[in-house]
């Protein structure tokens, strides 16, 4: 079997599943990137609070979790723009 690819979770390189366990399906791969999305922003959010509050918080980090953030949601829009793509494409399909 071959290892897992670096730096993707639940994804390996080998087609066929090992030990009994079930793959990693297109949704949870979905959920998981939203709860990630959504971490990040809830990092972020919090250190803007305490910027705002004036606590002893470096501006570097601020900026750097709001770029990740935004990143993030970029990402996320992004995605969603393609499924709706898709999806419209399937629609109008003939058969």
């Amino acid at each position: 079997m071959l290892p897992p690819i670096s730096g993707v979770s639940g994804i390996s390189a080998s087609p066929g599943v090992s030990g009994g366990a079930k793959p990693a399906g297109f949704g949870d791969a979905i959920t998981k990137g939203l709860d990630s999305v959504a971490n990040i922003e809830a990092k972020a959010d919090g250190l803007v609070s305490s910027m705002a509050a004036g606590k002893n918080v470096q501006i570097s980090d601020v900026m750097a979790a709001t770029s990740k953030a935004n990143l993030g949601m970029s990402i996320v829009n992004e995605i969603r723009t393609r499924g709706l793509e898709a999806y419209q494409s399937i629609i109008n399909t003939q058969v």
